[in-house]
């Protein structure tokens, strides 16, 4: 599945997520707040900290391969929540572990990078 797709998947989602939850009623149906790339630790190349830019490589059918990380940005590693070089230093390190950057639409801030497992 390309990352197009996979992104699109991933908006729907959280999507239909938010609809169903509490906050419902102050949004309008099928709002997508957030958009998702889904690749792989060795694809991306990390800042070297909260105020750079995140890039993925070779993101073919991506929007947006370069996305602005800021201070409110969380960096989850095997469900525990790790800083940014922890991150960097753990995908130099990993290859092919399945990664996720998930980002707001409306200014393309990143609001997580996530590896479920070590």
């Amino acid at each position: 599945m390309d990352n197009l797709i996979k992104t699109r998947i991933a908006a729907s989602l959280l999507a239909l997520a938010l609809v169903t939850g509490s906050s419902s009623a102050q949004m309008p149906p099928n709002t997508v707040v957030e958009g998702s790339i889904e690749t792989q630790t060795d694809a991306v190349i990390f800042p070297s900290g909260l105020d750079g830019r995140v890039s993925v490589r070779n993101c073919v059918g991506c929007l947006h391969s370069t996305l602005q990380l800021g201070q409110d940005t969380v960096c989850i590693l095997g469900g525990q929540r790790v800083a940014l070089r922890d991150m960097a230093a753990y995908a130099s390190r990993t290859s092919g572990r399945p990664l996720t950057i998930t980002y707001r639409l409306r200014d393309l801030v990143v609001s997580r990078i996530s590896v479920l497992g070590k």
